[in-house]
């Protein structure tokens, strides 16, 4: 039965569809008779129904305003008008890059910028003109693609020149591209939405992990408290923390560890910059970058039947993905890849076998568990995934 819209204290209350047409039908009658023709081949039937789609149409865009007010449920524009209200915004795409080796005329300065093709169509730029090419006549340069994105190229992929340039002969990338990163989605945007949200809820430690994470490019974070009276095994000096991070800049994470961080309690790390506090008081923040290291997996696949070559490259990808959601101090558990590698196929029963599965790092090669300092942090690169296929 049609009702009129209305705003209670368990939200937005609209008529459906069926509702509203019922109501105009009503109506229809009401005033032409009860006699008048209402089938649905009429065309009065059909006009009212019009009628009824615009109104439910509008209806929609109601309710999608009214839940849009909701962060858990905006997205696109409403969820940017959310965000600032947090000291937040929409993080932006970024441009991966490539080094790419230039070769011509020994001792030439290149008169423009060159722009190389990849195999995908992609474009690379470098960054200005005036590359000067050494006695040998070749040079390293960091190319960028005009396309923002989550771009990647494999080593050799970057290699036609657009357009001539006057003493460069070729260019080549020897290293596969650096990929950048796409658009913040709405999810992401949530997530940090979520964190900024409670932050005022959380315990101090809890809060400045959140507030860390919460800075522009920071992708993981670790903080350790030494509460004791000694320097613990960590070196990290008594009643102090210290706080370790991959990713963002030193401007801004200051701010937020000492803005964050208990009263009393000292910083430790590698890192430090000033923070001037309301008063205009100066005071040193320290903390920690993580060591990044990087690990080479070699696998053995033995091909099956239905084997597609095209499972390589899912497998390659899956474990790049894994590699980049490990925490700072978290130890890579080679056995556990065995189930990724075997889910990236994408099929019932697997088309291969794992005949061999190792992580090296450090000189130090295993197929158990690769184990991590308190402040490193474990990557695979994809140009350091061995696949063989017998």
């Amino acid at each position: 039965m049609y009702f009129a819209p209305y705003i209670a204290t368990d939200g937005v209350h609209l008529p459906t569809y069926q509702d509203r047409l019922d109501g105009l039908l009503a109506s229809y009658r009401s005033i032409f008779g009860s006699e008048v023709n209402l089938e649905i081949s009429s065309p009065d039937y059909q006009l009212l129904s019009l009628f009824a789609r615009s109104l439910d149409d509008l209806s929609q865009l109601v309710l999608y305003d009214f839940v849009s007010r909701n962060p858990a449920y905006a997205s696109g524009e409403a969820l940017d008008l959310l965000l600032p209200l947090h000291g937040l915004c929409r993080q932006g795409a970024t441009y991966s890059s490539v080094v790419l080796t230039l070769s011509g005329m020994p001792g030439a300065v290149l008169s423009s910028a060159p722009q190389v093709m990849d195999d995908a169509g992609y474009i690379w730029s470098c960054p200005s003109a005036g590359i000067s090419l050494n006695e040998s006549g070749t040079a390293t340069v960091e190319a960028f693609c005009q396309t923002p994105g989550a771009i990647s190229a494999a080593v050799g992929a970057v290699h036609r020149l657009v357009s001539p340039v006057s003493g460069l002969a070729s260019a080549i990338n020897l290293v596969a591209a650096t990929p950048g990163r796409e658009a913040e989605s709405d999810a992401s945007c949530r997530h940090r939405l979520s964190l900024a949200a409670a932050l005022p809820s959380l315990s101090t430690l809890d809060s400045l992990r959140s507030a860390v994470l919460s800075v522009p490019g920071v992708t993981s974070c670790a903080i350790y408290e030494n509460s004791t009276d000694t320097t613990d095994e960590n070196g990290i000096p008594s009643h102090s923390l210290c706080v370790v991070v991959s990713g963002g800049l030193t401007t801004d994470l200051a701010p937020v560890i000492f803005s964050r961080k208990a009263p009393g309690i000292g910083t430790y790390g590698a890192l430090s910059a000033e923070v001037t506090d309301a008063f205009g008081v100066s005071h040193t923040v320290r903390f920690q970058r993580a060591t990044m290291t990087a690990v080479a997996l070699s696998l053995e696949l033995t091909h099956l039947s239905s084997f597609e070559e095209s499972v390589v490259e899912k497998v390659r990808a899956v474990l790049v993905s894994y590699a980049d959601n490990l925490g700072i101090g978290q130890d890579l558990v080679v056995p556990s890849l065995y189930a990724l590698v075997y889910e990236a196929a994408g099929v019932s029963p697997p088309t291969f076998s794992i005949s061999l599965l190792t992580a090296t790092s450090g000189g130090q090669s295993t197929g158990g568990i690769l184990s991590a300092a308190w402040n490193q942090r474990f990557t695979i690169p994809a140009n350091m995934i061995q696949i063989l296929v017998k």
